[in-house]
């Protein structure tokens, strides 16, 4: 995760360097951003997410720090488009066979209806497609990957005098009938 923070920190200051000078109009254009927050598994059934070769499975932590990094478009003031990678930790497990822990990370497409509220406040949905992968690391599980349902809501404040945005949102990854994350991220981008 200090690799992500260290490439994505630099990316996102030239980003706000470059944005007053474009003071472009915020209703359409490409954007990007990054976020932190955490995530968290649900429904995490180890054994059958390992393709059944384990017993006695049981998740010892299920929550951990997450982070983005994401790019889209705004069409107008409903309707963008966006790509997003985010590295949603790591979850430990424990089994009759060992302990271990998965290392999820994915890499989403998602389409994104937008709502203006009030002074610069919209409520959002997204939804899309993920591709994901749980590397094992440290134990008798094996690595599981496939591409999955994402989706969320979220709160966007968009500032008025400069093309600077802040968003809280929850999102799920619906990565397996036996595990699924949750990611409660806070995120702040620039538009271009």
């Amino acid at each position: 995760m200090k690799k992500f923070a260290l490439f994505a920190a630099p990316l996102f200051a030239s980003s706000l360097v470059a944005a007053p000078m474009a003071m472009a109009d915020t209703s359409s254009g490409i954007y990007s951003g990054v976020g932190v927050g955490s995530a968290q598994v649900h429904d995490a059934d180890v054994s059958s997410f390992s393709n059944g070769n384990l017993s006695g499975d049981r998740i010892t932590d299920n929550n951990d720090t997450a982070q983005s990094a994401f790019v889209g478009y705004k069409f107008n003031d409903w309707f963008s488009t966006e790509i997003n990678y985010a590295d949603l930790g790591d979850i430990d497990y424990g089994t009759d066979q060992g302990n271990g822990h998965y290392q999820t990370k994915a890499y989403s497409l998602s389409a994104i209806g937008e709502l203006p509220l009030f002074y610069g406040v919209s409520g959002y949905a997204r939804v899309g497609a993920a591709y994901w992968k749980a590397n094992a690391q440290e134990g008798p599980a094996s690595n599981q990957y496939g591409t999955d349902p994402v989706y969320g809501l979220g709160l966007k404040y968009q500032f008025e005098t400069v093309p600077v945005f802040a968003r809280a949102e929850y999102t799920r990854y619906d990565m397996d009938s036996d595990y699924k994350i949750d990611a409660a991220m806070a995120s702040v981008g620039v538009q271009f």
